[in-house]
């Protein structure tokens, strides 16, 4: 209480001096950065702050996707936001980068889900305020499956069974290639990401993916893909087709897609994950939470962490977050009352068993490398091989992220036609390209004629990537061939622009 009322008495001296004379400009408003969802609800938060203290509060729309990299281009410039919403697997590649502040919630702390707090602590430090969490779950066609499966084995014999039955299309399909819906197959089986360090912390040398849990998995995933139980080229809308047809027994998804459950008209059952026979009892999904940040290069982290702590913070506001987001996550602060959305327990007690999704800058390097051996075994690739090599390219990737060199790849619709297993693979080095000595990087490749999409992505992973202008995580660039051409592209790493020559 007492740090409280000396912020707020600090707070009001700096709103005194900002309205001495005039009203406070553009540049003296406190900044936030949020999606199109929650911007208009701060917008309401920030005129009762403005009200309260008198400093103008500018909420600022963007893609949830494009936050963390547009933070980390405008902020060092002077020109980010002040607040802003992240993922909590961000943390670590934000504060790797020196762009967020630390966070005290003093007493406030045990007003939240211990959960939440974890997921938003790195370093033995608390880095965010948190809203909300999710985790996916198995759905179930009750009418199809009465009881829900205990095992992944089981998952296959009820496949088996609908088919031949005629029954069902399908007993069980999973988005391919999608390491997130993916990954309670492997930890179900003993499968893991990275290892744990005895002080708590991931062992970033021990990638499992290729363990003999996560072989087990690969092999249990084979074996649907090559007997027909399951298919390639599955998204959310697959899946959602099937399943409202009668023709789909069970799948995967998150809280966020409550509403389109709902809207399926099945008579359907929420699950926790299978376990695997001689694995775990429970299959393990990835646990996510979103929530409210500082920026480091913010020149206002008093007003910034007044806000947070004494308006977002508060029962009142994470109400109605929660309302507004139509039960799409759980809320990270205790006492939300989720009673209206009725899929909300049900998610929330199949992650009672999750695990935060590592919030490391390494876990860059999982989502390229993952892809690639998915989309390789659903497509009748040999699992051991696309695991190990997905391993090979993680550790590869992950060794340069600590030293100085730099790797540069263009992924994108072309690398199939030049060798690479699939294309949009930045781990591919097929499409490398070489440091020159004027410090640019050159590659010259026959392509055929086509239009195609692509980017530069630094260091064999997602996690530095540029695209059209040269923009970190932007746009896609284009090539348009009208025939058979041998194309040289050249990559600035200073301004991350690529200039093309065709042939």
């Amino acid at each position: 209480m007492i740090r409280k009322f000396l912020s707020l008495m600090v707070l009001a001296m700096i709103v005194a001096a900002l309205s001495i004379g005039a009203v406070a400009q553009d540049d003296e408003a406190l900044v936030i950065w949020a999606d199109g969802e929650r911007a208009p609800l701060l917008a309401e938060l920030g005129e009762q702050f403005t009200e309260e203290f008198g400093v103008p509060v500018e909420v600022q729309e963007f893609g949830f996707g494009d936050l963390r990299e547009q933070l980390l281009v405008a902020g060092p410039a002077g020109e980010g936001p002040d607040i802003m919403i992240v993922a909590h697997d961000w943390i670590g590649q934000l504060v790797a980068n020196g762009a967020i502040s630390p966070i005290d919630l003093g007493d406030k702390v045990d007003e939240f889900t211990p959960s939440s707090i974890d997921k938003f602590t790195y370093g033995g430090q608390l880095w965010g305020v948190p809203y909300g969490e999710e985790n996916i779950a198995l759905i179930r066609n009750v009418d199809l499956v009465p009881e829900a499966p205990k095992t992944w084995q089981e998952v296959r014999a009820i496949s088996e069974q609908l088919q031949a039955d005629g029954t069902a299309d399908y007993g069980f399909l999973v988005q391919t290639g999608d390491v997130y819906h993916n990954f309670p197959i492997t930890s179900a089986f003993g499968g893991y990401i990275f290892g744990m360090n005895e002080d708590g912390t991931f062992n970033t040398a021990d990638v499992g993916l290729a363990s003999e849990g996560g072989l087990a998995a690969a092999e249990w995933l084979a074996g649907m893909y090559a007997d027909g139980l399951m298919v390639p080229n599955v998204s959310d809308d697959v899946v959602f087709e099937f399943f409202a047809n009668g023709d789909l027994a069970m799948f995967v998804t998150g809280p966020w897609h409550s509403q389109r459950l709902i809207d399926t008209g099945i008579n359907y059952s929420i699950d926790p994950l299978p376990g695997a026979e001689g694995g775990l009892e429970v299959g393990m999904p990835f646990a996510g939470g979103q929530g409210f940040v500082i920026s480091a290069f913010s020149d206002k982290q008093l007003e910034a962490e007044t806000f947070l702590l004494d308006f977002v913070a508060t029962p009142e506001f994470m109400q109605a977050i929660f309302d507004q987001g139509g039960g799409a996550r759980f809320p990270a602060y205790l006492g939300v009352d989720t009673s209206q959305f009725v899929n909300v327990a049900a998610f929330q007690a199949a992650g009672e068993n999750s695990i935060p999704m590592p919030a490391i800058p390494e876990m860059a390097t999982v989502w390229a490398a993952g892809t690639a051996a998915l989309n390789s075994i659903s497509t009748g690739g040999d699992p051991a091989e696309a695991m190990n090599t997905a391993v090979d390219q993680m550790n590869t990737a992950i060794g340069l992220m600590s030293g100085d060199q730099r790797v540069v790849v263009l992924p994108g619709a072309f690398q199939a036609a030049l060798g690479c297993a699939a294309d949009w693979d930045p781990a591919c080095r097929n499409t490398e390209l070489t440091l020159q000595d004027d410090g640019t990087y050159v590659g010259t490749f026959d392509i055929p004629a086509g239009t195609y999409e692509y980017k530069v992505a630094i260091n064999l992973a997602w996690g530095e990537n540029y695209g059209a202008e040269g923009v970190a995580d932007g746009d896609n660039l284009i090539l348009e061939l009208a025939e058979d051409s041998t194309v040289t592209f050249v990559y600035d790493d200073e301004t991350h622009l690529v200039t093309t020559t065709v042939e």
